[in-house]
């Protein structure tokens, strides 16, 4: 089989805070013509920025380092200037972002941002956006077009990243996480379209994910990093029948403790009454008329016991989110939610700011979510500064160390900014600042997205250790039904705002009724 590309030797370090930081060691892989080739490995790894350093899109500087080889068409990447590398980069070497929201530009509409990827303006480019938006699963592309990325939902961003990443049918397209956030239904939809794409067109691809269900189904071959290093590699099926490393072995063992469900009568302690949220058009702006909005929520109602975990799964758009936020009061609705058997749904932003230690939420994207200016230390403890004025500097750092170090992370990273971390990093950090409150009800959305699963396990283990010893109640929404499964009393199932199927997690995954929710999950690598 011949080789595409062609990684020697590849060693990338950063200096930071005077001390050095091998970030990826003496990698060497190959990719053939045709083939899927999957990088694995934990948060930090080095596998983000081996694929950013093949593209060229990081460099070396005072403060950081590339030396080795990537040969493609008998060229090194690395030593190539820019303008030859415009030729290749986006038309014969194409890549997927991590996170739709910080590679889409908020000015620019779905259309113009496709359109941008091709080489020669047509009069036929709107049918091409429209085709794109077809192969990657986008319903009423037509209207999509003219919207931009806010009015998209986190897999309907990544679909659009997808349809611009094959736009000119590349020799090697490179995914970095392409389904994090997509529900699982789409994300076999998409991993299906690049499979068939990649043998349809000899196209090659790099998959970096930390789905090992997913490697385990589309890749040919699989590299295993551990902390900047390829510690193995093989093909798939022996890799996972016959794993030498102990590292290697680690990843696939990796499995999320269960939740067991012990049925106690706990006082209720969030009610949810007849809930409605609607999204104004453009067209009904200045006016009242229903009819032309959006509605998102549809007239949900559900209890919530003290120290359960209320699952909710479901495709994108199904109003997941839209609940999330309406519950803590981000965006307006309509209908009745008490907490204690308090009606906070009416209250003013004023009188709930008190409430708000006690509610809590975790978002899905912590790049969007996590201010740039401050440091980690800052991030996590100003929680800390709004809600416990009395506390004094000494108690607030070490109350930030403590919960720094229950997610997983070093107190020495307290001093960076988030740019400095990767995905799953910074994941951990959102849930750190949620935690340090420690409120009572914890909204969780698609906080695991971009965690491994060796973290993953880990956060679910802390979720779990924490609601038990201090009865905390959890509203977890997710696409990961194998995390829903591990931490949910009970699961919710949503459709185009409305719920159909709520019930025990193990009647639905045992026995579900509706139609739905068997689709979901058949279509789950579980």
């Amino acid at each position: 089989m011949k080789t595409l590309l062609e990684v020697k030797d590849l060693k990338i370090t950063f200096e930071f805070n005077e001390q050095t930081v091998n970030a990826v060691t003496n990698s060497s892989f190959k990719i053939n013509q045709g083939e899927c080739l999957a990088i694995v490995g934990e948060s930090g790894s080095g596998k983000t920025v081996t694929a950013l350093a093949i593209m060229k899109l990081i460099r070396s500087n005072s403060q950081l380092k590339i030396t080795g080889n990537a040969i493609y068409d008998k060229k090194n990447l690395l030593n190539l200037d820019e303008s030859t590398l415009q030729s290749i980069r986006g038309k014969k070497i194409s890549m997927i972002f991590q996170e739709p929201m910080t590679s889409l530009n908020p000015l620019h509409n779905i259309q113009k941002q496709i359109s941008e990827c091709f080489e020669k303006k047509y009069k036929s480019d709107k049918s091409k956006c429209i085709d794109l938006l077809n192969e990657v699963g986008i319903e009423n592309p037509e209207l999509r077009l003219s919207h931009y990325p806010h009015q998209l939902s986190g897999g309907q961003k990544q679909r659009v990243m997808i349809a611009m990443a094959i736009a000119n049918n590349p020799d090697l397209l490179i995914a970095d996480e392409p389904t994090t956030a997509l529900d699982v239904t789409i994300q076999k939809q998409i991993l299906d379209l690049l499979d068939k794409l990649r043998k349809k067109y000899k196209m090659s691809l790099l998959l970096i994910t930390h789905d090992l269900g997913i490697v385990k189904q589309i890749s040919d071959r699989v590299c295993v990093m551990e902390k900047g290093k390829i510690v193995e590699q093989n093909q798939t099926s022996k890799v996972f029948s016959q794993p030498k490393h102990h590292y290697t072995k680690k990843l696939i063992n990796s499995k999320p403790a269960e939740k067991k469900i012990i049925k106690k009568k706990n006082e209720v302690i969030l009610s949810v009454k007849n809930l409605n949220v609607y999204y104004k058009n453009k067209s009904s702006f200045f006016f009242s008329n229903k009819n032309n909005d959006f509605q998102a929520v549809k007239n949900l109602s559900f209890d919530i016991a003290q120290g359960e975990t209320l699952g909710i799964v479901g495709e994108s758009g199904s109003g997941k989110s839209s609940v999330a936020q309406a519950l803590i009061k981000l965006i307006s609705s309509e209908g009745h939610f008490f907490f204690k058997k308090k009606d906070i749904s009416s209250l003013s932003e004023k009188d709930f700011r008190s409430y708000r230690k006690n509610i809590q939420i975790i978002f899905q994207d912590p790049f969007a979510s996590l201010s740039p200016r401050l440091t980690i230390q800052d991030i996590i403890s100003e929680g800390l500064e709004v809600h416990y004025k009395e506390k004094s500097k000494k108690e607030m750092v070490d109350l930030t160390k403590k919960i720094i170090v229950d997610v997983g992370l070093d107190p020495s990273m307290l001093s960076r900014y988030p740019h400095e971390f990767s995905g799953g990093q910074r994941q951990r950090i959102a849930i750190a600042r949620a935690l340090i409150l420690n409120p009572e009800l914890i909204i969780l959305d698609e906080p695991t997205s971009a965690l491994d699963m060796t973290v993953q396990s880990q956060i679910v283990d802390l979720l779990l250790n924490l609601q038990k010893e201090k009865k905390l109640t959890y509203i977890f929404i997710s696409h990961d039904l194998k995390i829903v499964k591990a931490l949910s009393d009970k699961i919710m199932v949503m459709r185009s705002g409305k719920i159909v199927e709520f019930d025990d997690k193990i009647k639905i995954f045992s026995k579900p009724r509706d139609s739905y929710t068997k689709q979901l999950l058949n279509s789950a690598y579980l």
